[in-house]
């Protein structure tokens, strides 16, 4: 038999025998190659096909761990290392290893590949190291810039997503740092609470001073809080318009309170948010919207800051609160609170009442329950109970739960006082709704609302004693609110270009309005022209040299360059502005002013003073869910320096 073997070997080595044995061909490659015969034939090819192996830990120190590494394969592209078998880097053969015993190893190398050293040292230095990148086999230095960019980063993730310092410090979030950057080595959670967050508040703190600086005139809201650890905590919130004519809104800190609630200590916080922060400014006022509390009323007063602008969502709060504590109504919110109750307790009755609602074509909505202090949940509830009746009526007749017999539905006389309720609250209700979901609900806002609420209030020959009854409760709580500062709120009205016409005050008060304005103004322009000027003394620096224009001229001239503007000037100004038509309701009214400043110049910057100041102090109620999620139970030890820090950071920290 005749074979020809010239398949495997190079071109220039060809030959034919008769039978050609495996042991005749290692010969003939050894021959052509120059290699010893103990080497495989594997070895030929190894250098075309090798498989990525994983270099053995320094820890295996043997030196036979200088020819072997772990196999590598990539499942779901998820790298995987078996650390049960050992694959030759001479000819590729896999072993099988058992951690601790290179016997087997070593015996291949032996038998196999007897030419190679197995006695020196296994080298620091392995193969597959040196095939990395340089920067993967070094570790960062904690001072080097990219350490300190991912340290800084992990500092924002805490701040921005409120997450807590101990996240550092858990697995998955370990695991994630190892695989995104695995020479980085995390810092301790001190590290990040007592050098990153702070370095960080004072960084944002300086920003936000400095923007503080530049504007105009600045108004606060104030509110207080408690904390899961029953910490009592005073948080203020600054607001300006830019000279671009924008809101801006930034909460400037959240201060730990650990005296009584008196107005005196309240107002020695608020006199050191306004000296730590520079919010003064010369000739001008600082107008705080807080709720209706009497501590805190009094305590703007004694610090200096003021009008005091009691928050209109509070205000609209306790009017309505006297509704509802009427006998009638609250007679009849309390059975409907017992229904609600009932199907929230009960997995049968809740299931029940969703298959009535499937079969009665009714919303799938669930019955809503109130709470006491917020007189819009209890209208909220009210109203879920009207669209939910017929569902809830056929659920309780079912003879699964027939036996609840302290559980009924309303009477057909309940049900109608309910309807009225809902029916002479409703404007509240809208007025509620605005006042939290306007972004920046502004204090020019609180007269004509109020106007609405009490001429909605006025009694009509067809309303039932329980209507009348509600209306003048109403009427009666909320018609002497805002007294105090009843010439500040008209002005606030009469400067935004939505309620400029001033329709809900007769034609003298209009016309007092806009007089007062016209002085204001004229004063204004009088504190500014006889305020010192500030910078060099005459005698420090040397004069300037006039020009030729200002040689011939300047002394006939000179009184009309850069004159305060003349009490004539301003009544036409102001003339213009009444003659112009108001803008719709649903308009932004800084936009509009952001157009016709140059129009309206000395008005423009009353109304950046007045329409700045927020008609709620929602703003500062915000922060009590930010709070929230920063102080939970497992947070609840937090530091008041930390709680500060951390949310001002959460609400000012600009992240790109």
């Amino acid at each position: 038999m005749r074979t020809e073997c010239n398949a495997e070997l190079p071109s220039n080595l060809s030959f034919h025998t008769d039978i050609l044995s495996v042991g005749c061909l290692r010969a003939a490659l050894a021959v052509h190659t120059r290699r010893p015969l103990a080497q495989p034939l594997a070895s030929v090819m190894a250098n075309a096909d090798k498989p990525e192996l994983e270099e053995p830990p320094i820890s295996l120190r043997s030196p036979v761990w200088e020819h072997f590494g772990f196999p590598v394969k990539y499942v779901d592209g998820q790298r995987l290392v078996d650390k049960t078998k050992a694959v030759c880097r001479h000819c590729s053969v896999t072993i099988g290893y058992v951690a601790g015993n290179t016997s087997n190893l070593l015996t291949h190398l032996k038998r196999h590949h007897a030419n190679v050293n197995i006695t020196t040292t296994r080298k620091k230095t392995s193969i597959v190291q040196t095939q990395l990148p340089l920067a993967f086999k070094q570790t960062f230095a904690g001072n080097s810039d990219r350490a300190k960019a991912i340290t800084n980063a992990i500092g924002v993730f805490i701040a921005a997503d409120l997450r807590p310092y101990s996240v550092v410090e858990n697995t998955g979030f370990k695991h994630m740092m190892k695989v995104t950057e695995p020479r980085y080595e995390i810092p301790s959670r001190p590290h990040f609470s007592q050098k990153v967050i702070p370095a960080l508040y004072e960084q944002v703190k300086t920003a936000v001073v400095h923007e503080l600086s530049k504007a105009s005139a600045v108004a606060l809201t104030t509110d207080g809080w408690t904390s899961r650890a029953t910490e009592s905590y005073l948080t203020v919130t600054a607001h300006h318009i830019t000279p671009e004519w924008n809101m801006v809104s930034h909460v400037l800190q959240t201060s730990p309170i650990y005296e009584q609630h008196t107005s005196t200590n309240l107002a020695e916080g608020l006199k050191e948010t306004v000296f730590e922060w520079k919010l003064e400014r010369p000739g001008t006022t600082i107008p705080v919207t807080t709720d209706n509390a009497r501590n805190i009323v009094n305590a703007v007063s004694e610090a200096g800051l003021g009008p005091q602008i009691g928050c209109f969502a509070h205000t609209i709060n306790l009017a309505s609160q006297k509704a509802t504590g009427l006998n009638q109504v609250s007679r009849v919110l309390g059975r409907v609170r017992r229904v609600v109750s009932f199907f929230h307790r009960s997995p049968t009755a809740a299931h029940i009442l969703e298959s009535k609602q499937e079969m009665l074509n009714i919303p799938k909505h669930t019955l809503i329950h109130d709470v006491t202090t917020r007189w819009n949940s209890s209208y909220d509830m009210l109203e879920r109970y009207l669209e939910q009746q017929a569902a809830v009526y056929s659920a309780l007749t079912e003879k699964a739960l027939k036996k609840n017999k302290e559980i009924s539905t309303l009477s057909d006389q309940d049900v109608k006082m309910a309807e009225e309720v809902l029916e002479v609250l409703k404007p509240l209700k809208t007025i509620t709704t605005l006042m939290s979901t306007e972004s920046t609900p502004s204090v020019s806002m609180i007269l004509p609302l109020k106007t609405t609420v009490l001429n909605s209030m006025a009694p009509n020959e067809e309303d039932s004693p329980t209507v009348r009854e509600i209306k003048a409760a109403i009427t009666e709580n909320l018609k002497n609110r805002y007294s105090a500062c009843h010439d500040f709120l008209h002005k606030c009205t009469a400067l935004d270009p939505r309620f400029k016409a001033l329709p809900h005050v007769d034609d003298a008060c209009r016309d007092r309005i806009y007089n007062n304005l016209i002085t204001e103004i004229s004063e204004e322009a009088t504190a500014v022209s006889s305020s010192p000027v500030t910078g060099h003394s005459e005698a420090s620096s040397p004069p300037v040299k006039k020009s030729a224009m200002a040689e011939l001229f300047g002394e006939l001239f000179k009184t009309q360059v850069g004159n305060k503007p003349t009490l004539q000037l301003v009544k036409e100004e102001v003339t213009l502005y009444k003659s112009v038509d108001c803008i719709s309701l649903d308009s932004n009214p800084l936009e509009w002013w952001r157009t016709n400043e140059p129009t309206y110049p000395h008005i423009a910057k009353l109304a950046k003073h007045y329409l700045a100041v927020p008609a709620t102090s929602v703003p500062s109620e915000r922060v009590f869910s930010t709070a929230g999620d920063i102080v939970t139970a497992s947070r609840s030890s937090l530091s008041a320096d930390n709680v500060d820090k951390l949310i001002f950071l959460t609400k000012n920290m600009k992240v790109e």
